[in-house]
């Protein structure tokens, strides 16, 4: 019995202790903004991004940027952040294209880490509806830092105009060749 009760004092010091550490007590926190309506138009561009505050070392975001999308797109993003050095700014962890049902479409690809992160995104063919991207990372310095995206929503199937062109360009060049073939 006097062992059993010399285990149990042991484990709660020890469970204390781990409690009531400066590690454990050191919070990290998310500090997101709201979900930003990035407004866009076919055939447009589009920027966003966000700025953080000096005094959030070791936070980390989670930044959603909704968008709607009027016919079959094609999406093209780029993402970037440049510090001072590796040791400031910030460090960019994810980056994502995500439906209006919360679903991951698809994850970027990380180009550049370190002074400079770089991320980029393509999708084709995303149908009309509801979509945000999502920025994730977090900040290793206290010195304030900001993140940017931009980039194009063209339509992938040719507006109306497009093709009286191509047929208006083929029936020029249609002339010209008839025009060429008749003897003098």
């Amino acid at each position: 019995m006097k062992n059993n009760t010399c285990s149990i004092l042991v484990a709660l010091a020890c469970a204390g202790a781990a409690l009531f550490s400066p590690a454990a007590m050191a919070a990290v926190h998310d500090i997101s903004s709201v979900p930003t309506a990035i407004t866009l138009t076919q055939g447009g561009s589009l920027t966003f991004g966000d700025k953080f505050k000096a005094g959030n070392k070791d936070n980390v975001f989670n930044d959603h940027f909704t968008f709607n999308v009027a016919q079959l797109s094609d999406l093209s993003l780029v993402l970037t952040s440049t510090s001072t050095s590796a040791a400031n700014g910030l460090n960019l962890t994810g980056f994502g294209l995500y439906n209006s049902a919360n679903s991951s479409l698809l994850q970027g690809t990380q180009m550049l880490t370190g002074k400079d992160d770089k991320w980029s995104l393509s999708f084709a063919n995303l149908s009309a509806g509801s979509y945000y991207v999502k920025v994730s990372g977090n900040l290793v310095s206290g010195a304030g830092a900001t993140f940017s995206g931009n980039g194009n929503l063209v339509s992938a199937v040719p507006e109306p105009a497009t093709y009286g062109m191509l047929l208006g360009g083929l029936g020029l060049l249609g002339f010209l060749a008839r025009r060429r073939q008749k003897p003098a």
